[in-house]
């Protein structure tokens, strides 16, 4: 498996990424009972223009994976982690996410978001040192949970 960062001004990659993003997070929508999480929304031009930093995980050269994610001046804030369903529990959304934590300088706090009904995510991010410090409601009934680590 390699990492690498993805093209957006490559349509085809642009196109994976959507792809792959649609069949993830409409998991996740199952899981917390929301069908309008934000990736779920995506075009092709929203994801250009996310001014965000995709990561790729692939495999024998398909997308299997990806992160992406904002700097902020204290903070890296994982803005979505994505692992295509058939590929569940195969380590790739780990290796996405110490890939990322790579990026983040010494002292600086990497924060993400899921929902709370999300018990894989939370769980895989617990595992990685994040934890809970906020909980919001973004819709009636639709709670995030948001976690963050100091690096």
């Amino acid at each position: 498996m390699t990492i690498r960062q993805l093209d957006l001004d490559d349509l085809h990659e642009v196109l994976e990424v959507l792809y792959l993003q649609q069949k993830a997070y409409r998991v996740e929508a199952e899981l917390i009972g929301f069908e309008e999480i934000p990736p779920l929304m995506d075009t092709p031009q929203s994801i250009r223009q996310s001014r965000e930093t995709f990561f790729g995980c692939f495999r024998n050269d398909k997308l299997a994976g990806a992160v992406a994610c904002k700097q902020e001046a204290r903070e890296l804030i994982i803005t979505r982690l994505m692992v295509d369903p058939v590929s569940f529990r195969q380590g790739i959304a780990s290796r996405l996410l110490r890939h990322v934590e790579k990026l983040a300088l010494p002292g600086m706090r990497l924060q993400v978001s899921t929902g709370v009904q999300n018990i894989p995510a939370i769980r895989l991010y617990e595992k990685h040192g994040f934890e809970a410090y906020r909980e919001m409601e973004i819709a009636p009934g639709v709670i995030l949970t948001m976690l963050q680590k100091i690096v």
